[in-house]
């Protein structure tokens, strides 16, 4: 708070008190009183009432500049009332009441949100676990009585059992890392899970894959990782032109290893590719596919900054798309206590 904007807020009461003094100056001189003693009398009004006004701005601007400064430094402003001290005058103390009320009404809030997003995510995720049940046992059955009709409804439930692990996903997504067990592994074997559960898929498109030098090893959570690959494999499945063809390859460095995954299909445009991992983002593919949902990338780049993996695209429309994961490597990750 600055003097100037002090006494612009306290204009009329400097009004007030200049007209008090020319009232006052007045009065003394129709009373024929000596000069001197109203000289006197106006320097003592003036004075008083200018200590006074001092007083009151410093007191207020030593409140309101920490008010100020500990808004801007807090992180959850909402313990704004309570960390306030009462000052000593009235327009502080029920400010900092005033305060304390507003941030105790909106904490019960949020803790109410919180509670039922807890729950809601909860019945998500035991939901996923139940359903999961009675996927496996129409596939189980598929399994037994096979023929083209079963293998087309087989098809349909892989597609369902895929969906509903994207929901799981997406309910664990703001804690996901409570889940998470970071440990030895091999990118091959992260490349090879993802391509156990999209055989299916890629044998059905025809797809040819390309693996080179695999063998480089990693520490991550190979759950969240194969999830994340799976979801690459899903695009490139989707959308893919006539032959596909999807390569994986592998560049070792001091603290990062990159996996690099390329297809051949009909690319990203330019105007799209920064936005592919926004929420619900489909772009001009997704108004040529219908199926697509622009959650896949999304949960994909949100499980990689849990695991400190950096996630990237690059694309020539026409051309196809390559997917960069930049893994910290185990010593690095040891060196920053993780």
């Amino acid at each position: 708070m600055k003097l100037s904007e002090y006494l612009l807020d306290r204009i009329f009461s400097l009004i007030c008190m200049l007209v008090a003094a020319l009232v006052l100056l007045a009065l003394l001189w129709l009373i024929e009183t000596p000069a001197v003693f109203i000289l006197f009398a106006e320097v003592i009004l003036l004075a008083a009432y200018s200590t006074a006004l001092l007083y009151d701005f410093f007191r207020k601007q030593s409140f309101y500049n920490l008010l100020q400064k500990m808004t801007e430094q807090l992180d959850i402003k909402t313990l704004l009332g309570e960390l306030m001290v009462p000052p000593h005058f009235l327009e502080g103390q029920i400010l900092v009441d005033v305060l304390r009320c507003c941030n105790k009404y909106q904490n019960d809030q949020l803790a109410c949100a919180e509670q039922e997003n807890r729950e809601y995510r909860e019945y998500l995720d035991s939901w996923v676990h139940e359903i999961k049940t009675p996927i496996t046992s129409a596939r189980l059955i598929v399994e037994n009585e096979k023929n083209p009709t079963t293998l087309r409804i087989d098809d349909e439930l892989r597609k369902i059992d895929a969906y509903v692990e994207q929901v799981l996903y997406y309910a664990r997504s703001t804690d996901v890392e409570k889940d998470f067990k970071v440990e030895k592994t091999t990118l091959q074997a992260l490349v090879y899970a993802a391509l156990k559960t999209y055989s299916k898929p890629l044998i059905q498109a025809g797809g040819k894959l390309v693996l080179k030098e695999l063998d480089i090893p990693v520490a991550a959570d190979s759950k969240s990782c194969t999830f994340v690959i799976g979801q690459i494999l899903s695009n490139a499945i989707k959308y893919r032109k006539d032959s596909l063809q999807v390569e994986f390859s592998a560049r070792a460095e001091k603290n990062t290893v990159s996996l690099f995954i390329s297809d051949n299909g009909i690319g990203i445009s330019a105007a799209d590719l920064p936005r592919v991992f926004d929420k619900g983002f489909t772009g001009e593919n997704g108004r040529r596919y219908s199926k697509s949902t622009g959650i896949g990338l999304y949960l994909s780049q949100r499980l990689c900054r849990k695991m400190n993996i950096s996630l990237s695209i690059s694309s020539v429309p026409g051309q196809g798309t390559t997917v960069t994961m930049v893994f910290p490597t185990e010593s690095y990750l040891q060196a920053a206590g993780l």
